[in-house]
């Protein structure tokens, strides 16, 4: 066996770096030693330096022409290749740039040349060892707020910043920061950072545990037993429970006996302010260990909740879709809450769906997938009949609690007022009289969509938009709810001075009306117009909880995860829009709204009731709600979709365009159109259809003109390999950098 030779020069490498740019390709450079993937790397890229991450590396055996790389940011791969390969297959899967998509995987205080560093080093300022030379009355004898501050700093130990502002509350941050620099120019303190006290490794404070002392189901003890014997491989389980079944309880039971094996949870819920009670049950229950995700960290917090999971001092991660790319030391199980809920795919940039990629994270670290609903989304549904995920039942409610009466009021028959039919009207006079609370579901905002003059037939429109703009009395403006376009209300028309007269409806209008008709009662609005903080929500929340709200208003802010038990009446006011709409999974989504919301009915002793007023009371998606026939919907849209070719029994993709100039996007869209079925003849793909380049419903948006291009297919594969050949093609064609366009791999919204 030969020796190397000690003067010879390292194997040169080729390593593929991905580079934050929306080109859906990474990119070799050179370096001088072999680098993990997942290593931060400044390159020079396109006349300037960025950084980008290591995907792959090899030796060179090639004499090319290729830029060296400028800096190794990290001695370590920040990126762990569970969290590297996820990145990489979804960057394949939704055909997206993988730089853009590592991106979005690294917290953004690892998205600059910033190096990694342990955020748990606190900086502590210590007394110099040796001040007996030193003439401390000289020193501060003019410089009062120093000796403030340094009469805090004690003998022999460090005090930090904070410890300080506490001590010196007569002292701003800014006086104590200066004063703490101008004593160690003295000589007479130092600083030095050492390791903030932390909990122990398993990151729970047992402390703060609250123990289960209520008594489980028979069918929630079969739930958990099916999920903790799923432990230590991958498999999809679909904890599939009616409103007010218990399905955070068997979430609770699953993730301790997983933490119970020093390992961790990763939970996925919509949104975080909507799931307020979700979010203090896992802390209550699990304690200190529990790391929440949110839009309202900094990225300071952000990134010390991924270190601790990253070192394993997390036992539960509990986040949005962005929690997805969160690393865990030591994974075992992950949650996706509500996992229909269409706030899991992001709607721009790279749209991907957290739910599915929970289910690519589960394969790739082998852990069980639960998903949990009480209206499973269709592509679930279907993945259970095949065979690929188990379903868990939750059929009854907790305790004595059931399912609300549905009742359907003919508004044909019964003229709504401000929304209010009399049937209506009676039923939340019943609960004032008895003292229980009322929901009535509103899903739009404002006074009313529609301002318009009955002399001339003027319109209210905005001028960057395709839309009208909706009254808020509340504000007297009128406003445009997709670009936030807002002018005055002044009750005139402006053409022939007419006074205006305002038609349809919202929760404004309707909390209006409720207050003329019931004066002494305590009505709540609970919209985004109304609650504009996380504070205002949870203060709003409260309050319902503590029964000084009779009448809560709201749109479907008041319809996710909450728990009422003094709510015995909803009302859903105006669901038959949902009827008309051109998307095919309205129906869907209707049916999971309507669930929904009529859930927060008789969570308590007593049964609760829910009124839905429509003008189609006959339509067979109304009459399954009315039965609660889960059964009867899902068939009923299994059969429609599988005669169109849609989801779930077919595939979709989207290709949008938008520009300043009207019909720029579907004259560049009627060339991606035609240069997809070239591809097609060339590769032999069968199974495909291109549908013609067509305005968005939503024509104009924002001043920009909008158009989309459907592709359908029967076979995943052929469309992954059209979309393999036709996104570089276009990304390539010079007609490409003239628009604006986008790619979107299983769309939710078709508008």
């Amino acid at each position: 066996m030969s020796k190397s030779n000690p003067s010879e020069k390292p194997t040169d490498t080729i390593v593929k770096v991905a580079v934050p740019v929306p080109l859906r390709k990474s990119f070799d450079y050179l370096a001088k030693q072999r680098l993990e993937p997942g290593t931060r790397v400044l390159v020079p890229f396109a006349g300037r330096t960025v950084v980008g991450v290591v995907v792959a590396g090899e030796p060179a055996q090639i004499a090319v022409a290729l830029k060296p790389i400028k800096q190794v940011i990290d001695s370590c791969a920040v990126l762990s290749m569970s969290i590297l390969n996820l990145a990489i297959w979804a960057a394949n899967y939704y055909h997206h740039p993988i730089g853009e998509v590592i991106q979005t995987a690294l917290p953004v205080k690892l998205r600059s040349a910033q190096p990694l560093a342990n955020p748990f080093l606190v900086k502590h300022f210590y007394r110099q060892n040796d001040l007996g030379q030193l003439d401390l009355g000289k020193l501060l004898g003019r410089a009062p707020k120093q000796k403030q501050v340094f009469d805090k700093i004690p003998v022999g130990r460090g005090i930090t910043l904070q410890q300080l502002l506490k001590q010196l509350v007569e002292l701003n941050r800014s006086s104590i920061t200066i004063s703490l620099k101008n004593l160690a120019e003295k000589g007479m303190i130092t600083a030095a950072k050492s390791a903030q006290q932390s909990s122990d490794s398993s990151g729970i404070n047992n402390s703060s545990k609250i123990e289960f002392s209520g008594t489980l189901s028979h069918e929630q003890k079969s739930a958990i037993d099916k999920i903790t014997q799923a432990k230590g491989a991958f498999s999809t389980l679909l904890l599939r429970g009616i409103t007010g079944s218990g399905k955070t309880e068997v979430y609770l039971h699953a993730a301790e006996s997983v933490i119970s094996e020093n390992q961790q949870v990763l939970v996925l819920v919509p949104e975080i302010a909507l799931t307020p009670q979700l979010v203090e049950r896992f802390c209550a229950r699990l304690g200190g260990g529990v790391s929440v995700v949110h839009s309202a960290m900094s990225n300071n917090e952000r990134y010390k909740t991924w270190c601790m999971a990253n070192q394993g001092k997390a036992c539960v991660v509990l986040g949005t879709r962005s929690a997805i790319f969160t690393p865990l030391k030591n994974p075992g199980l992950i949650i996706v809450d509500e996992e229909h809920d269409l706030s899991f795919k992001q709607r721009d940039g790279f749209r991907y769906h957290a739910r599915d990629l929970a289910i690519k994270r589960g394969s790739l670290e082998h852990v069980p997938v639960v998903l949990g609903s009480a209206t499973p989304s269709m592509e679930t549904v279907q993945n259970v009949t095949l065979g690929r995920y188990c379903e868990l039942r939750l059929s009854n409610r907790i305790g004595a609690a059931v399912l609300p009466k549905v009742e359907l009021v003919d508004t044909r028959s019964h003229k709504a007022i401000d929304g209010l039919t009399l049937p209506l009207i009676e039923r939340i006079a019943d609960r004032l009289k008895s003292g229980d609370q009322t929901i009535l579901y509103v899903n739009r905002r404002g006074y009313a969509p529609v301002a318009q003059c009955g002399a001339c037939g003027w319109q209210a429109t905005c001028n960057r938009c395709d839309a009208y703009l909706t009254y808020h009395e509340s504000f007297g403006k009128l406003l445009c709810h997709y670009c936030g376009t807002s002018c005055s209300a002044n009750h005139t028309c402006p053409q022939c001075a007419a006074g205006l007269f305002y038609s349809g409806l919202g929760t404004q209008r309707v909390e209006k009306a409720l207050k003329q008709r019931f004066p002494h009662s305590r009505i709540l609005r609970f919209d985004r117009d109304e609650l504009t903080t996380q504070s205002a929500l949870e203060e709003a929340l409260n309050k319902i909880k503590l029964l000084e709200i009779d009448i809560v208003v709201g749109t479907q802010l008041i319809s996710k995860g909450h728990d009422f038990p003094n709510v015995t009446l909803v009302g859903i006011l105006l669901p038959d829009q949902s009827l008309y709409s051109i998307d095919f999974r309205a129906p869907e989504q209707l049916f999971q709204q309507l669930i929904q919301v009529s859930g927060r009915a008789g969570r308590g002793e007593s049964q609760g009731n829910v009124i839905i007023q429509t003008a189609h009371p006959e339509n067979h998606y109304y009459q399954l709600i009315h039965q609660y026939d889960f059964a009867g919907f899902y068939k009923i849209c299994a059969q429609e979709r599988a005669q169109l070719g849609f989801p779930p029994f077919g595939y979709l993709a989207m290709v949008r365009a938008e520009s300043t100039v009207k019909a720029a996007g579907q004259r560049f869209l009627g060339f991606a159109r035609d240069q997809a079925n070239n591809l097609i003849r060339q590769n032999n793909l069968s199974g495909l259809h291109i549908m013609d380049p067509v305005p968005s419903p939503m024509e104009k948006l924002s001043d920009r003109f909008r158009a989309q291009l459907l592709v359908k297919s029967t076979s995943r594969k052929s469309l992954g390999q059209l979309m393999s050949a036709w996104m570089p093609a276009l990304e390539a064609a010079k007609e490409s950098r003239k628009i604006r366009w986008s790619l979107d791999i299983d769309p939710m919204e078709l508008y």
